[in-house]
């Protein structure tokens, strides 16, 4: 796939993003305001708790769907499923139904929604032509987020107040067809199903992973906790406002929104950040960016300044998310990311129903302002406990642009997803081979790929040199190791040369990992041995 064709397939994807970031926060909070509405705090935090539940014991299994199905395609189903609910919902609200039709419409279209976001971030790696744009694009679909935390709040609050949240919900649902309009026809591919993989057990694949990782574990926890947050923001908000401010649904919709503004500043901020080869003290660091600030809530009487400590919290944790999902790319196998998304996204919901249910206990312990203080140190104290657990995790995921950059001097290891190319990156070794030097002898074992970074080598078969040969950019040992013969080839240097070397397992495991890269590494290596057993146009 050509970077052109990925950037405009990644531009519609994002987009469309864009408008389900939009759809999520704004269906929350117009939910939220029904239920408390009907019942208070305590009514919007069981509302809240019933959606997330479901969707915290059903997203991990679901998320085979991303692995199984063309990610495009899986995509635009979700998007399509939200809007349907989300529609459904709607005209439950319109009729006046029942509340418990209205939760189990709304626990519909938020299982889809569920369902969705680790799709969308596992397409990133088969859109993004480099790791540079893929951390880019992690950074930007953060700053989407941030928008639609904010833009999605304010329109719920006004549609809400204006007309009902009736009409809040029926909007979502119109933008989630727009949303499932942009990402047909993005011919994903489907991604590789590890040897031996059975349907059945495949579901919990996600599980197993992060169950097996301590390091994978503690980030999930610091994403849990920084939903808690989340979670129990949207609560807070709302009797913070009715205790403490006396205001109205608009204004609960303006301080929720003040959170998407400290995202987008802090998606601005991470995508710099995460290009950095450590990324253990962005997401610590991020996430106590979170809890502090929040823990001086209890002095606050201001709307402009409890508006300014959200935005604060938002910025932490918008830095704390593009540095987590970056290292969770990083370190995951492709053909399992979609399930191991699924895997974050039920930590997610599960620390936005925790949020949601603590939040009503905290205003009935010590007020809708003095809440905010033990939630902010609990914060604080799970970024201290993740701290070592993360930092193995971030030293195993080793970031090498220099031979990221050789890699993709070659064709078919380009056409690998940045992620599968950062771990093919971790074990690969620069080699030095002065003049004359024998690289590589026909008849031995094929044990490595080469690509050469500067120098030329020469070719020879059964005694005889070739006319061509080989510079920077090529690589050679490739036929032994796609075909499973011996050597070839001798290939020995010419003058100085810079290689860098490719273990075969790593790099068997990468092609047979990636259905492009394993397609055209066959058709290179067939091309490369009809090349050297020409004497001719050898």
């Amino acid at each position: 796939m050509s970077p052109v064709r990925r950037d405009r397939r990644l531009t519609r994807t994002l987009g469309a993003y864009s408008l389900f970031a939009v759809v999520e926060s704004g269906a929350w909070i117009a939910i939220l305001l029904f239920a408390f509405g009907e019942g208070g705090a305590r009514l919007a935090g069981v509302v809240g708790i019933v959606q997330l539940l479901v969707a915290v014991l059903i997203a991990p299994a679901l998320g085979i769907v991303g692995d199984r199905l063309p990610r495009g395609t899986a995509l635009c189903g979700t998007y399509l499923v939200m809007a349907v609910a989300l529609g459904l919902t709607a005209a439950l609200l319109w009729f006046d139904a029942p509340l418990a039709c209205v939760v189990a419409a709304s626990s519909l279209a938020n299982t889809a929604l569920s369902v969705a976001r680790p799709i969308h971030y596992a397409s990133l790696p088969q859109l993004a032509p480099t790791p540079m744009s893929l951390v880019s694009a992690n950074s930007v679909t953060e700053v989407l987020v941030g928008v639609g935390a904010f833009v999605g709040p304010v329109l719920a609050g006004v549609l809400a107040q204006v007309s009902g949240t009736w009409a809040a919900l029926a909007g979502c649902a119109v933008l989630m067809l727009v949303a499932a309009a942009l990402t047909t026809g993005l011919g994903l591919p489907v991604a590789a199903a590890p040897p031996g993989e059975r349907a059945v057990r495949a579901a919990a694949d996600g599980v197993r992973v992060v169950a097996r990782d301590a390091g994978l574990l503690a980030l999930l926890l610091v994403v849990t906790m920084s939903f808690v947050v989340v979670g129990a923001l949207d609560i807070l908000a709302i009797a913070f406002t009715d205790g403490v401010l006396d205001s109205g649904d608009s204004t609960v919709g303006l301080l929720t929104g003040a959170v998407g503004v400290g995202g987008l500043l802090g998606a601005a901020l991470a995508a710099g950040i995460a290009f950095r080869a450590r990324l253990v003290v962005t997401v610590v660091l991020g996430l106590g960016a979170v809890g502090l600030p929040i823990m001086v809530m209890a002095h606050v009487v201001t709307l402009p300044a409890a508006a300014l400590i959200f935005a604060v919290s938002g910025l932490g944790k918008a830095v704390a998310a593009v540095a987590a999902k970056t290292l969770l790319q990083r370190g995951t196998d492709d053909r399992v990311l979609a399930r191991v998304f699924a895997v974050h996204e039920a930590a997610l919901l599960l620390g936005l129903a925790l949020g949601t249910l603590v939040a009503p206990l905290l205003v009935s312990w010590v007020g809708a302002a003095g809440a905010f203080v033990p939630l902010g140190g609990a914060v604080v104290i799970v970024a201290l406990i993740a701290w070592i657990p993360i930092r193995r995790l971030d030293a195993r995921a080793v970031f090498r642009p220099d031979v990221l950059a050789a890699m993709r001097e070659v064709p078919f290891l380009a056409a690998m997803s940045p992620p599968a190319l950062e771990r093919l990156s971790h074990n690969a070794a620069w080699v030095e081979a002065g003049a004359g030097q024998v690289v590589i002898n026909q008849g031995e074992h094929g044990d490595a790929l080469y690509i050469v970074e500067s120098g030329r080598l020469s070719v020879a078969v059964d005694g005889v040199l070739r006319p061509h040969v080989i510079g920077p950019g090529d690589s050679f040992g490739e036929i032994a190791l796609m075909q499973d013969v011996a050597r070839t080839a001798t290939v020995a240097a010419l003058e100085p040369c810079r290689l860098l070397r490719i273990e075969r397992d790593d790099f068997l495991a990468a092609v047979t990992g990636s259905s492009d890269g394993h397609g055209i590494a066959a058709e290179v290596a067939a091309s490369h041995l009809a090349r050297d057993r020409d004497p001719v146009t050898g």
